[in-house]
């Protein structure tokens, strides 16, 4: 091997050989010398080191190459001791020792777990040593290595899919190094997109960070975008990823039930006019791993049969909105009766599959009882009601009340009605209440009288059993007057009024008319002796037209009644009335005073 600056000293020595003549000689000798043994010294080196990588990142695999050189003619042997220092004095050694021999002027330190940023930047030191001949001065490089952040890929990936409203979900974020880089991310992931049960912000353990979400999605047109957002760490770099989630709406169970009434499977039955809530529920069934409470609506319809038009729920509106799941529809007023009404609650509700119930409800006639009563001591020929009430059986809970009409009848051997009973249709009022009144009474005698409600579209019909009343005589009353008021002077004469008088006026009732019979007046003086009345005591009440009804005058003539005991006699007066068919018996009292005559 030869050496630039070995060949000076010997262009000396062939010139001072060509002056001795003796050039021959002395150059043999001058090219048998070894390197550097013309006393110069070692040759001078000089090293570079490169990687050949213009971006180096995190955990990417590096060879760093240490060139060394000399004069142009020489290629220097020996070793490159390396030293790799990161800023934080951490320490890199080369994969294969950290000296090199030079083969061929280069020496490598290859670092295949690459480098962090996070210790960058590092101090590159190349240390080249002649360790074969000591031709060659020893000499370094220094270089300064940038490692930048590694590069990442973020992926989602959802637990389920597709998956149902309200099924648990989780999602799986995992942060990889990517492109040359290596090694082990770390930091936070930050979900977007859903409401993880922890937490949105989830520390990467092994690569990964979960979000679950325990009470699911609810189904919608679009696919859900779950983003995970890596933040990075001081070795890598931040990325972002997006998963999709399709839900679908999950299935659900309803069911439809009445407050009232009873049923059997999904026929039931209610009184009409029964106050009555039907009751829609919905729930997912779970047998798609839906879970969750339905929103939305339920739609009522209760439909007669043929009809297309429904009962409306109280308020009008049948379309309802769900509370917690639930629906009712309320009918405080009932239904009218009618066979079979058909009853469904549709849900329209997001998330959910939509679904209907359906019941039939048979809302019958609802049972009713009627009840009649007369008033005590109804008398012949007087005016009477008899009071029909007619009512709901007991555990009715409608608000209808019954309307229409009770027939109601007294009948009788006696009666003065057709047939022998007297009545007819009477209006249902307020409270349930019929009336028949029976104008001008009945004759005396024993009668039956019977209700019977004939019903209407909400109620059946109903019926007492006969009851017995007994109308006996009417009663009556007698009154005296006089025209002096019972006072009268010795010897003049006297006429004292009985009068007869019943409930319905002195006239009598249209039916039997005013009283018959006679009137006896017992007038006597103080010492017992009998008074006798112009043409008998007793007097026929009088019957013929244009007479006074009810009433007998008993005429006394000039000189009957004379004082017997001055200064003044007392006559005690009687009248008897005896009675006759219709009518009871009566008496009244009075005291006719007698005096002197005046002088």
């Amino acid at each position: 091997m030869t050496n630039n600056r070995q060949h000076r000293p010997l262009k000396r020595l062939l010139a001072a050989s060509a002056l001795v003549g003796s050039a021959t000689v002395l150059l043999a000798g001058a090219l048998a010398l070894p390197a550097g043994a013309a006393g110069s010294g070692p040759l001078a080196t000089k090293v570079a080191v490169t990687t050949g990588i213009s971006n180096l990142h995190t955990g990417q695999a590096v060879t760093f190459t240490a060139t060394v050189t000399s004069t142009p003619d020489h290629t220097p042997g020996g070793q490159v001791t390396f030293s790799i220092t990161g800023a934080d004095a951490s320490t890199v050694n080369c994969d294969t020792g950290d000296v090199q021999a030079v083969a061929s002027g280069t020496a490598t330190c290859g670092v295949a777990a690459g480098l962090l940023a996070a210790s960058g930047p590092y101090t590159v030191v190349a240390q080249y040593a002649d360790t074969v001949d000591s031709s060659y001065q020893s000499s370094s490089v220094t270089k300064t290595q940038v490692v930048n952040l590694g590069t990442t890929a973020t992926t989602v990936t959802p637990q389920v899919t597709p998956a149902v409203t309200g099924e648990p979900l989780a999602f799986t974020a995992a942060v990889a190094p990517s492109g040359a880089s290596t090694g082990s991310p770390t930091g936070t992931v930050t979900f977007t997109g859903v409401t993880c049960d922890a937490g949105n912000v989830v520390t990467l353990s092994g690569g990964t960070a979960q979000c679950s979400v325990s009470g699911g999605l609810v189904s919608q047109k679009a696919a859900y975008q779950v983003t995970a957002a890596y933040s990075g760490d001081t070795n890598f770099a931040a990325s972002t990823g997006t998963g999709s989630q399709v839900v679908t709406p999950a299935a659900t169970t309803i069911t439809l039930t009445p407050s009232a009434g009873t049923c059997t499977g999904d026929v039931c039955t209610i009184g009409a006019g029964t106050a009555v809530n039907f009751v829609a529920t919905a729930a997912a069934s779970g047998t798609d791993s839906g879970s969750g409470t339905p929103g939305g609506t339920f739609t009522f319809a209760i439909l007669k049969p043929g009809s297309k038009t429904s009962y409306p729920c109280d308020g009008g509106s049948n379309v309802i909105p769900l509370v917690d799941g639930t629906a009712t529809c309320t009918i405080s007023a009932g239904l009218p009766a009618v066979v079979y009404y058909k009853v469904s609650a549709t849900l329209a509700s997001t998330g959910y599959q939509p679904g209907v119930a359906s019941l039939y409800e048979n809302a019958s006639l609802a049972s009713t009882s009627v009840t009649a009563s007369v008033p005590k001591d109804v008398g012949a020929g007087q005016t009477f009601n008899v009071t029909a009430v007619v009512q709901p059986i007991a555990g009715y809970t409608g608000s209808n009340v019954p309307t229409g009409y009770v027939n109601i009848l007294v009948c009788g051997g006696n009666s003065n009605g057709n047939d022998g009973c007297e009545g007819g249709a009477s209006a249902v009022g307020p409270g349930g209440v019929a009336v028949l009144t029976v104008g001008g009474g009945e004759f005396p005698g024993t009668y039956t009288y019977t209700a019977v409600y004939t019903g209407d579209t909400n109620f059946y019909s109903s019926n007492t059993k006969a009851k017995s009343m007994f109308i006996d005589k009417s009663d009556t009353t007698t009154s005296l007057s006089e025209a002096g008021g019972f006072a009268s002077t010795d010897g003049a004469p006297v006429a004292i009024t009985a009068t007869v008088a019943v409930p319905d006026g002195a006239d009598g009732s249209s039916l039997v008319g005013p009283p018959t019979g006679n009137v006896t007046f017992t007038i006597t003086d103080p010492n017992g002796n009998p008074v006798s009345c112009q043409g008998g005591n007793v007097i026929a009440l009088p019957e013929a037209p244009f007479e006074t009804e009810g009433s007998v005058t008993c005429y006394l003539p000039p000189g009957t009644l004379t004082d017997l005991t001055p200064p003044q006699t007392d006559y005690t007066v009687q009248a008897s009335y005896g009675g006759d068919s219709d009518y009871g018996t009566s008496a009244a009292h009075a005291v006719q005073v007698v005096v002197p005559p005046a002088d």
